[in-house]
């Protein structure tokens, strides 16, 4: 066996007075003893506030002897919301996305050539009228935590319980269509076979499969644990496995040594909850982390550090614009949603498309929406690496629409006649909610938002909030503010669309409509994506005529890669390209 001499484990990320006296001694003072923190065997909280400091070498430590083909070392990322931690299929909603991405696994992965391609399921088949799919499972994957072999049981298992009406799983509503119908459903074939039957041809059995929300879990460890502990234990497939969860600090997992797929090259990973850009910075720059979410104007900062490396992804995340309340399905009966309010300045009493309530409502969204100078955005916040965008879910497809509907115009002078036209000449109020989601300029551009409608006499109140305390009120409809969320770097918005419109759907942005219904419900069963084209495009057509949906920008994701890591860019999970994954693929640089 072949060995090899490495540093002992990173000191622990540095705390306020840790990180105060680096600065006294990169600034020359000479303080009488700074502590050096003996190895680590739990994990310490992140500073939470800090300054930036200079970079301090550390002293060489006593090389310590490692096999070639083990995990070693640890790997540290620092987020700005780790939100909440837990896996178990009816009971994960959108809140727990890092432990998706870092736990769990599905059947089918998107490589960076934006293709469906093996995960979990080592292939699958269609029937020639496409309705039943087959889907034949990877065999000898293990869960975690000695609780068996995954097997076709787990799978149908997963996707029923995913699919319940009581399930978080915003992805809930198009995993019952695809695999909960009258028609049959899912059933097992034999211990690593699966076979779906659909009722009926859909066009987004793949696209609904290869999301990262939808992971394969344990029957067994809900079974003998129960569901709220099986949550907690998290026990799925994936190359990491939990140790130990500080909500609010850290969360720190461990390599799964002989993974079916890839096995990590670190023997630990740990995510740090840090909320301030500056602490994540300075922790870099010191290197108490080896990659973090960063902000856009700290690369400057950062490409001063010698031996950093930056990973680019383009166009992998956007900026979206919602006005919450506008659902028109199950208008003015006990169906109506109760974040419903025609008193809203952008929310009609009337669902009818030609009424004076809806003209009016939709001069208010419009006026809105151009009032914002996207491309300044851009080129200030965004430092250029970004560029404007037109509707969620076209980010990677504007191409594909009319050329008349692929961006807004900025102008300011027509939003203000639009709102005189409409009955508030002399403005409104408003709240725009942004959270914290980690995407690039959010908050900065939220703010620079809610200034330039300011400008055209609405008062406007920029205001941030954690994802999960706003993302109850928008599962129930409750929810009916201005929100500026995350967008999609997705290729396709057949991706989003299905999930977003639906008035059944798990998850909203904001807008039902009778028109929108039919139309996502056409769309899924149309195979060929030429011809569903032409309804996504009539789909899309409709939410621009009557500014339902906007969007402010696309941005690259860059993350900064300290001395010891290098590039995993050809591994990450292009479902969500705005997102820290396949972290197993992480070598040591």
């Amino acid at each position: 066996m072949a060995y090899r001499w490495i540093k002992n484990p990173k000191a622990l990320i540095l705390t306020p007075l840790a990180l105060a006296l680096a600065i006294i001694v990169a600034c020359g003072g000479s303080p009488t003893a700074i502590p050096i923190p003996p190895p680590a065997t739990s994990v310490a909280p992140p500073a939470t506030a800090i300054s930036v400091p200079t970079a301090v070498p550390a002293p060489t430590p006593t090389p310590v002897v490692v096999a070639d083909d083990l995990p070693m070392g640890t790997l540290d990322v620092g987020h700005a919301d780790l939100r909440e931690f837990g896996m178990q299929p009816r009971l994960a909603g959108g809140t727990a996305d890092h432990a998706w991405r870092a736990l769990g696994e599905g059947l089918i992965f998107v490589n960076q050539d934006k293709e469906y391609v093996p995960w979990l399921a080592k292939d699958w088949s269609i029937s020639a009228d496409g309705v039943v799919w087959t889907f034949n499972i990877q065999e000898g994957v293990q869960f975690h935590k000695g609780r068996g072999e995954m097997t076709a049981e787990d799978v149908v298992w997963s996707m029923q319980e995913m699919a319940r009406e009581d399930s978080l799983q915003s992805l809930k509503g198009q995993i019952a269509r695809l695999w909960n119908t009258e028609a049959g459903g899912a059933r097992v074939v034999d211990k690593y076979t699966v076979e779906v039957n659909s009722g009926e041809a859909y066009a987004d059995m793949l696209n609904t499969m290869s999301r990262h929300h939808i992971n394969i879990y344990s029957k067994q460890a809900t079974e003998e644990l129960g569901e709220e502990a099986a949550f907690e234990e998290a026990v799925a497939t994936g190359a990491w496995v939990k140790d130990e969860i500080k909500p609010g600090e850290f969360w720190k997992m461990t390599a799964v040594e002989d993974h079916w797929r890839k096995s990590p090259e670190f023997a630990e990973l740990v995510l740090w909850h840090i909320p301030e850009e500056s602490t994540r910075v300075a922790n870099f720059k010191v290197g108490k982390l080896d990659t973090f979410e960063m902000a856009l104007d700290s690369l400057p900062a950062i490409a001063e550090e010698p031996d950093t490396k930056f990973m680019r992804v383009p166009g992998a995340t956007g900026l979206a614009l919602s006005w919450f309340g506008n659902w028109y399905v199950g208008h003015g009966t006990e169906d109506q949603r109760p974040g419903y309010d025609p008193e809203l300045p952008w929310v009609s009493s009337s669902p009818d498309v030609t009424s004076d309530a809806w003209i009016n409502a939709a001069k208010v969204r419009r006026a809105m929406s151009i009032a914002i100078n996207r491309q300044e955005i851009v080129d200030t916040i965004l430092a250029g690496e970004g560029q404007p965008a037109v509707m969620v879910g076209w980010g990677g497809a504007a191409h594909r629409l009319p050329e008349e509907i692929r961006e807004w115009e900025y102008n300011p002078d027509l939003a203000m006649q639009l709102l005189e036209e409409a009955g508030y000449g002399d403005g409104f109020s408003i709240t725009l909610q942004a959270p914290p989601l980690g995407i690039p300029g959010a908050f900065d551009a939220t703010q620079a938002v809610a200034t330039m409608w300011e400008n055209i006499g609405i008062s406007a109140r920029a205001e941030q909030e954690a994802y999960a305390t706003i993302r109850p009120t928008v599962i129930d409809r409750s929810f009916n503010h201005a929100y500026l969320n995350g967008g999609s770097g997705r290729p396709d918005p057949l991706d989003l669309w299905p999930e977003i419109f639906p008035s059944t759907g798990g998850f909203t942005l904001g807008v039902s409509h009778p028109v929108l219904d039919d139309l996502m419900a056409q769309a899924v069963t149309i195979p060929d994506p030429v011809e569903r084209d032409v309804v996504m495009v009539e789909a899309a057509q409709f939410v621009y005529d009557n500014t339902l949906l906007s969007a402010v920008y696309m941005v690259n994701r860059i993350w900064p890669l300290g001395p010891e890591v290098d590039s995993w860019l050809e591994n990450l999970d292009y479902s969500t390209p705005a997102s820290l994954t396949s972290t197993q693929y992480i070598s040591h640089r």
